[in-house]
């Protein structure tokens, strides 16, 4: 009998299908992968299974757990989700209450389970079966890093000893280690406890390492399903196809303009941490996020950072931009001395920035274009028509066609919503672009594209680029240099090369060795 199943899952939102016809059955302990890009109804079908889908939708077809009906009342509902079902939401870490302390937030998810016996004892197993320090049961989630946030979350999924976990990109916003380590810990607790998993992620390594079996969607049907390795290594459907090999990467075969003189010169920069507010930490002295930061980037080049969350990354690209100001140390672009912040309006055009989340860097209620068209009004003298002009040039730059212009961020695809980042980045004609994560939080089609994207961008405009980014097959692809930090500095400078067959760090060789397998298959020529 299996543990979960549903049998003609049909799920419809505002009169439009996001699911149709599905029938899925989950054994104890089977490993279930969904996969497919974004919009294709991965997360929809998790939460419809469990009786989570959203209030307007329209459901129809049957659900069983353990060979019983799914409840009907949302009081049933929640009892068996408490008892018998844990969740890991995508983006879990912000899931938590920011006002009650994480062992009080444990010991509730314990009383909906109906484990209270021995408060303080159960708290600490749950905290030590995640790997996390008992201390954590004290502290705030502002206390707490990013991982460990998440981690906190899992364990409140597993408080009830769940036998089915449902985890929806468990590995999105995490570095290589943190992503390796949750992916052990739910290996080993799935395997000890034989708890069934069903993961939704657009990381065909994840489910690769973390799945037995896989179902294909695509537009809300089940286009393939089967054992992971064999559908991985022999995919029968083209969309499959299509999907496993923009998850290989292949060497870069476009040229570039040359790399040419320094563009810029970063001396000394060090930024010291804020203080915490509200926070059980914050009577500790701040040290610093970055501290005496020293590179140059030359015309044409494109560098990439890496490191672990937290070691001053996204920090030092902010600064570079121009959007936050370093406490000592100065950057010469050009001609021009700068600090961050006071970057002189001489240069503001010259230097862009893309977000690593799409969908929070677009106005939701402004038009993409309009948002496209924003860095211009540092051009006041341009006539409208020569900025209708320079809009559509962009956006084509970028491989989209101008009717995508009139519509809201919620009506685009998150993949095109990054290529119009990517396009509101270009718009000004800059000399240089950072770019935070510009793949991170898209599907393996979407982060292909824009892999590909960039690689164009400098082939065909020579652009210079400083990339953060925690994925070193993206970095092998698009850049020419890696910078390695930690703790706010940085430990090794290499080519991509070179650092991955013979890193010199112990931190550089903990991330490299924490990188998963390519999955299996290899698309033709």
């Amino acid at each position: 009998m299996a543990l979960i199943e549903c049998n003609g899952l049909n799920v419809s939102l505002a009169g439009r299908k996001v699911l149709e016809g599905l029938s899925i059955a989950i054994e104890r302990g089977d490993r279930l992968g969904i996969i497919g890009e974004s919009g294709a109804g991965k997360s929809v079908l998790a939460m419809s299974l469990i009786g989570l889908q959203p209030e307007a939708a329209e459901i129809s077809g049957t659900i069983s757990f353990d060979g019983a009906p799914l409840p009907k009342t949302e009081r049933e509902l929640a009892r068996l989700r408490a008892k018998r079902i844990g969740v890991l939401p995508q983006n879990a870490g912000e899931a938590l209450d920011p006002t009650t302390r994480i062992g009080a937030q444990l010991f509730e998810a314990l009383s909906l389970a109906g484990k209270t016996d021995e408060p303080a004892k159960q708290t600490a197993a749950l905290l030590a079966d995640v790997a996390l320090d008992p201390a954590v049961a004290d502290r705030y989630a502002a206390d707490l890093s990013n991982e460990d946030r998440q981690f906190a979350m899992l364990a409140m999924a597993l408080a009830g000893a769940p036998e089915l976990l449902i985890a929806d990109e468990p590995g999105a916003t995490l570095d290589l280690l943190g992503q390796r380590r949750m992916i052990d810990v739910i290996a080993r607790l799935s395997a000890e406890r034989n708890m069934a998993l069903l993961l939704i992620s657009a990381d065909l390594k994840i489910v690769a390492a973390l799945c037995n079996k896989v179902i294909v969607l695509k537009e809300g049907r089940a286009i393939e399903s089967g054992a992971t390795l064999s559908l991985f290594v022999t995919p029968r459907h083209e969309y499959t196809k299509l999907l496993l090999g923009a998850g290989r990467h292949r060497p870069k075969t476009l040229m570039h303009t040359p790399i040419g003189p320094p563009l810029l010169d970063v001396r000394g920069i060090t930024r010291n941490a804020r203080p915490r507010r509200n926070s059980a930490l914050a009577q500790q002295a701040p040290g610093a996020e970055i501290e005496n930061i020293s590179f140059v980037l030359r015309t044409g080049e494109s560098l990439a950072l890496t490191g672990p969350s937290g070691s001053g990354k996204s920090t030092l690209a902010r600064i570079v931009a121009g959007l936050d100001l370093a406490s000592s140390g100065e950057m010469k672009f050009d001609t021009g001395t700068y600090h961050g912040s006071d970057l002189l309006p001489l240069f503001r055009r010259d230097i862009s920035f893309v977000f690593s989340d799409p969908v929070r860097s677009f106005d939701p209620h402004r038009t993409v274009g309009d948002s496209v068209a924003e860095p211009l009004r540092l051009e006041p003298q341009r006539l409208p028509e020569e900025i209708a002009e320079r809009i559509l040039e962009t956006v084509a730059a970028v491989g989209l066609a101008p009717d995508i212009l009139g519509l809201l961020p919620h009506a685009v695809k998150r993949g095109d919503l990054q290529r119009l980042a990517i396009a509101r980045a270009l718009i000004s004609k800059p000399r240089l672009i950072v770019l935070d994560e510009p793949a991170a939080s898209l599907d393996v089609l979407a982060r292909g594209e824009i892999i590909t994207l960039l690689n164009r961008l400098r082939a065909d405009y020579g652009m210079t680029f400083l990339i953060v980014s925690n994925d070193f097959e993206m970095i092998r692809q698009v850049s020419d240099r890696v910078m390695v930090m930690e703790r706010g500095k940085i430990i090794e400078t290499a080519t991509p090369v070179m650092l991955l067959d013979s890193p010199e760090q112990p931190l550089t060789r903990r991330l490299v060795a924490a990188r998963l397998a390519e999955i299996a298959y290899l698309p033709p020529n």
